[in-house]
């Protein structure tokens, strides 16, 4: 275990701050749409505004950069352990949803089908769905949404970074 999961796991964690796996879902979108936030900007969204000690904040950099180097690679960043998968799964997608809320202007600005198709499996293991549309997901569909993420989150940084042809 990291230092980043052993104090997202600690007590000195404020109850209003994001799970280390939900910063790590935010920390994936925002490597993938980029847009204009300071990392004081990021630290204070995944920490509701409290202010991390300065090995914290180093090491959720270097975690940014390293899911940013995964993503260059074409692999993605996995952080989901098996034994727990599906919460897990769904702290990831919620914190990956909302950079994509927090900053959806700059994600649906240029290919707003695309990124709309992409994110729906995220969105959908997310839980952010509301009652309604949930209720329509069955476990069979859920499942399948879930299996489709890596692919997806791949295929949303290749649409923001591959060059555009002329």
């Amino acid at each position: 275990m990291n230092i980043l999961q052993q104090y997202f796991e600690s007590e000195l964690i404020d109850d209003e701050a994001m799970y280390y796996v939900e910063m790590h879902g935010y920390l994936t979108s925002l490597n993938i749409q980029p847009g204009e936030l300071s990392q004081t900007q990021i630290l204070a969204e995944i920490f509701a505004d409290k202010v991390p000690t300065e090995d914290i904040s180093t090491a959720i950099f270097e975690l940014q950069n390293n899911i940013e180097q995964n993503l260059l690679n074409g692999d993605f960043p996995d952080v989901v352990s098996a034994d727990e998968e599906e919460d897990s799964l769904t702290l990831w997608a919620a914190g990956f949803m909302q950079g994509v809320f927090q900053q959806e202007e700059l994600w649906f600005n240029k290919h707003p089908e695309e990124v709309a198709e992409l994110t729906l499996p995220i969105l959908s293991c997310s839980e952010l769905l509301d009652e309604e549309a949930e209720a329509a997901l069955d476990d069979e569909i859920l499942d399948d949404m879930a299996d489709k993420i890596p692919d997806c989150v791949i295929d949303l940084y290749l649409l923001f970074h591959a060059p555009e042809d002329k």
